[in-house]
């Protein structure tokens, strides 16, 4: 029977748990599958081998690029923190922005549902840092049981949802059951990592045509030099042989090793619509603009609900959290302005101004243009011209890329 501690005490957990060496072993379906039923299992369920696979798997150069376009996408918007009456608080909007540890937490809270489940520890520090944080591993976490396992070795561990400061210096994000968007990408990183090692070995084996070297082998001396020759020789185009002796070279493989690229091909395809929903910018071959601006707007669309979930778990949590610490006031909330489409409002705005008087306080703000006063010549005509320049440019290159496209018309 396994028994589990009740910890009560109020050191930081962090400091609690022994940290072990993860292994640097090469991966597999099998380590995959491995995880999975471990992580899923109905009793003792526990993430150990899954984290450890997806933290090897995040050194993928395609699958870590692409986690780091939707974060920072996400995080590039601009957002205001508000009292409890709704007003913008600039002075904690301004301060709170320069915060280090506030940066990387909201960074946190975007990565959740990458892995699906987070468990952090926020510190006091009383002065002008206000705060830190910690994540606590997640191989250390079972959420399905509300433990922390203080060493990986046993099942001993702490009722983390049972502590007094759960809710105030210890929060959780995440559903308990919820494996994250890298598990799903884990199988398709896989393949596409053994693909360029096996291309790697077959460029090895058969980039350079093998040599064949005609000689009599009875002369021991002329073979052992043979020999040291071919095995200096490398990738010289060169060698100087006797006159009995014959070097020629062997017919290589006349693949290029296309089935490797078409499998790390669907592989980074696969990877890219469950992380940003569409292949942003990669492909070159059919792309055109308007296969881009509609991959653009599927990965908005991701990233305005990372925005809504930061929301949530901001003025939900962690406000809250920081209120009964006694690091903020309470009521405040963390709010992202309005997803307009700045081009198109832009251009409303431009068809608005011949008819109608527009604040030029909103102007300043929405479009970052400073206006200073009114022009001799009237600015709503030139803004006009401007705009129908942009549209009549638009739908030029718009013409030019479907002509361009073999599937149009």
């Amino acid at each position: 029977m396994n028994s589990t501690k009740k910890a009560t005490g109020s050191a930081q957990l962090i400091d609690r748990i022994t940290r072990r060496q993860a292994y640097d072993t090469a991966r597999d379906m099998a380590d995959w599958r491995r995880a999975k039923r471990e992580a899923k299992r109905i009793e003792r369920p526990r993430r150990i081998r899954l984290v450890e696979l997806l933290e090897e798997l995040l050194h993928d150069t395609h699958l870590s690029s692409q986690v780091d376009l939707r974060i920072e996408r996400s995080l590039e918007r601009p957002y205001t923190i508000q009292d409890s009456s709704g007003v913008c608080d600039e002075e904690r909007t301004r301060m709170l922005s320069a915060l280090p540890a506030w940066g990387d937490l909201l960074k946190t809270l975007l990565m959740t549902p990458m892995w699906g489940h987070s468990v952090m520890e926020i510190t006091p520090t009383g002065d002008d840092q206000l705060f830190t944080y910690t994540l606590i591993p997640r191989q250390h976490v079972v959420p399905q049981e509300g433990i922390i396992l203080t060493d990986l070795s046993d099942d001993d561990g702490i009722h983390y949802r049972e502590l007094r400061e759960y809710g105030t210096s210890i929060i959780e994000v995440g559903a308990r059951e919820d494996l994250g968007v890298l598990f799903d990408c884990a199988p398709d990183t896989i393949y596409r990592m053994h693909a360029k090692a096996s291309w790697s070995e077959f460029c090895e084996i058969y980039g350079i045509p093998p040599r064949i070297l005609k000689m009599d082998t009875l002369d021991t001396e002329a073979f052992n030099r043979a020999v040291q020759m071919m095995k200096q020789m490398g990738a010289a185009n060169w060698a100087i042989v006797d006159q009995t002796e014959e070097l020629t070279f062997g017919t290589g493989v006349s693949d290029n090793g296309s089935i490797f690229q078409n499998l790390i091909t669907a592989a980074e395809q696969s990877v890219s619509l469950k992380v940003c929903g569409a292949v942003v910018g990669q492909d070159t071959l059919h792309g055109n603009r308007s296969k881009e601006e509609s991959a653009q707007e599927l990965l908005d669309s991701k990233c305005a609900a990372d925005r809504r979930l930061l929301e949530r778990y901001c003025n939900t949590i962690v406000l809250p959290a920081l209120y009964k610490m006694g690091v903020l006031p309470d009521g405040l909330r963390l709010v992202y302005e309005g997803e307009d489409d700045t081009e198109t409002l832009f251009q409303r705005t431009a068809q608005l101004l011949p008819h109608y008087e527009v604040d030029p306080e909103w102007i300043r703000e929405r479009f970052g243009v400073e206006v200073t006063g009114r022009r001799e010549t009237p600015l709503a005509p030139m803004l006009q011209a401007s705009a129908n320049r942009q549209q009549l440019t638009a739908n030029s290159q718009e013409l030019t890329a479907n002509a361009e496209d073999p599937f149009f018309g």
